[in-house]
């Protein structure tokens, strides 16, 4: 394999672990995972993997399973090959989670998986003629001594480059795996940092940006939101972040978060107060939602610019001081030495 085409098949590869099995917004896309890969010099394999039935693609974005312990459910997922040539795509399931950026992904194939993923069972791999869409079985067991609560999990397709540098491909599927039952929803948060951004202009307010981290402590996914304030203690006025969205953390998951309070003046000391709420995700109304957490602090907006301009302002005040002084000495002597001239030659006459 040549060099351009390595570099190519990595990039590719950094795009779709990471965006490949995240669900696509209904109102923006349509619910299937494209992949585009470079095979070789002379062609591409593009493949998408979406939910099916029996027949084919059946429209949604999601596979959605509510198991008991021990229980078995079939499903289905569809893999077709929009490439020219004929593909075997390897086919493997694995835990799910959530990426720093909060995009849907599953463990790496080399990992084997312990919750959701081991559940599910797929074909080693599967082959698709050009043009062509196989409708691949997944089928689903729930172990008798399941934990209700959610289970993430994913069933993926993918491609290897040949040569030298072996770079796995894919594109899959979502699987949210439910065990009814008594379920836990429980969250916890952690302060990382407050920072303040001044704003572009000298009477123009900066920003406070509070850093948090929310842990999922419980057994059902969770959607998160944040209200957080801060509150002048030198008598300024007080700011506020909107509302933002809610992000969704995974059961045994952790998200950082960042808020952007808008409208502070660098006046001194604020105290921050982050109130984290969540609800329960995607259903599951018998569950309680967690108590909210509420994270304090208290951070300094200081107007370093402000004392910056007023620095200059002093240092260039005392530039033009000191050379006035200079220039006012350098008259004084030189009329100090006309006059002694002028008594010198006055003297002179006389004699």
């Amino acid at each position: 394999m040549r060099i351009s085409s390595v570099v190519r098949v990595v990039v590719g590869l950094a795009v779709l672990t990471s965006a490949a099995l995240c669900p696509v917004p209904a109102a923006t896309a349509a619910p299937v995972a494209v992949a585009a890969f470079a095979a070789d010099d002379d062609g591409r394999v593009t493949w998408s993997v979406a939910p099916a039935d029996a027949d084919g693609p059946d429209g949604r974005r999601v596979l959605d399973l509510e198991l008991a312990p021990g229980e078995r459910a079939t499903e289905h997922v569809a893999v077709s090959n929009h490439s020219a040539e004929e593909v075997t795509f390897a086919l493997s399931a694995n835990d799910g989670y959530l990426t720093e950026r909060g995009s849907f992904d599953m463990r790496p194939s080399a990992v084997e998986p312990v919750d959701g993923g081991a559940w599910i069972g797929v074909p080693d791999e599967v082959v698709v003629g050009p043009g062509e869409t196989e409708v691949v079985p997944v089928q689903v067991v729930a172990p008798a001594d399941a934990v209700p609560g959610d289970h993430p999990a994913g069933v993926a397709a993918s491609v290897r480059s040949g040569g030298e540098m072996q770079v796995e491909s894919r594109v899959g599927v979502r699987v949210n795996l439910r065990v009814p039952g008594e379920v836990v929803a429980a969250l916890d948060a952690d302060l990382l940092g407050v920072s303040f951004t001044q704003g572009s202009g000298l009477f123009e307010p900066g920003a406070l940006v509070v850093r948090y981290a929310v842990v999922n402590d419980g057994t059902v996914a969770l959607r998160t939101t944040s209200r957080v304030a801060a509150d002048s203690a030198l008598g300024g006025p007080d700011a506020s972040a909107p509302s933002g969205e809610a992000l969704e953390v995974l059961p045994g998951g952790r998200r950082e978060i960042s808020v952007e309070v808008p409208g502070v003046w660098p006046l001194g000391p604020f105290g921050i107060e982050a109130v984290v709420g969540a609800t329960v995700a995607d259903g599951a109304p018998d569950v309680a939602p967690p108590a909210d957490v509420t994270l304090t602090d208290t951070a300094w907006a200081l107007p370093l610019l402000h004392l910056l301009v007023l620095l200059a302002l002093v240092l260039v005040g005392w530039a033009v001081r000191r050379a006035l002084r200079v220039r006012r000495s350098r008259l004084d002597r030189l009329v100090e030495r006309a006059r002694a001239e002028g008594r010198a030659e006055v003297l002179a006459s006389r004699g």
